[in-house]
């Protein structure tokens, strides 16, 4: 089966400077379940085959089997089994994952 690759978008454009100073006056709040979810998918060892972080670090993550992602993992974290919308999903995170990530990681 095909391999999908998913990585994070380009960096952030240099307007999102200002907003690194407003974010860093606001009050931690825990990440949503769904990253919650996700990153424990990715980082659990015994999953490996089947989606693991890509061999460049923790900056990307591939999903070797989509259809035992589908059968095997989402089920376990999700209310469906549908790779299309962990995808959907995921993009609606992304960009905003990354920006805070990289503001709790500065």
């Amino acid at each position: 089966s095909d391999m999908v690759i998913i990585c994070p978008p380009p960096p952030l454009p240099p307007q999102m400077e200002s907003l690194e100073q407003t974010a860093s006056s606001l009050p931690l709040l825990p990440p949503p379940p769904f990253l919650t979810k996700t990153f424990d998918m990715v980082d659990d060892p015994s999953t490996d085959a089947i989606v693991s972080w890509s061999p460049s670090g923790t900056d990307s993550f591939v999903v070797w089997d989509p259809p035992q992602f589908a059968q095997q993992l989402l089920p376990r974290h999700f209310k469906h089994s549908n790779f299309s919308s962990f995808v959907r999903q995921l993009n609606t995170y992304v960009r905003k994952s990354i920006f805070l990530f990289w503001l709790l990681a500065s």
